[in-house]
């Protein structure tokens, strides 16, 4: 999971940039991803959540060390400027259920 802050006036531009350049497809095509989603909280506080569900923990690391990690969106951080770029978390999923 992974925490961007940023102010709520750059959510939309952020989430144009990640659709226009298929950053959640691309990471799905380097590596052995299930699959990711990014969401904009609703109340317009301008916190904005990646999230990617990774078969293991080795999965995710090889993720984290590919060359082209990154090099998709490398005016996010100009975006952010005022704002935070969280650090990517790692849980380990307990449970779940589907429907």
């Amino acid at each position: 999971m992974l925490t961007l802050r940023t102010r709520p006036e750059m959510v939309e531009p952020i989430l144009d940039l990640y659709r226009a350049q298929s950053v959640l497809q691309e990471s799905l095509n380097l590596t052995r991803a299930i699959g990711s989603e990014i969401s904009a909280c609703v109340d317009g506080s301008g916190e904005i959540i990646v999230t990617a569900l990774w078969p293991d923990e080795s999965a995710y690391q090889e993720w984290v060390d590919h060359p082209r990690r990154g090099q998709r969106v490398p005016e996010l951080p100009e975006m952010l400027s005022d704002a935070e770029i969280g650090i990517a978390k790692l849980y380990r999923i307990d449970h779940s259920v589907e429907k």
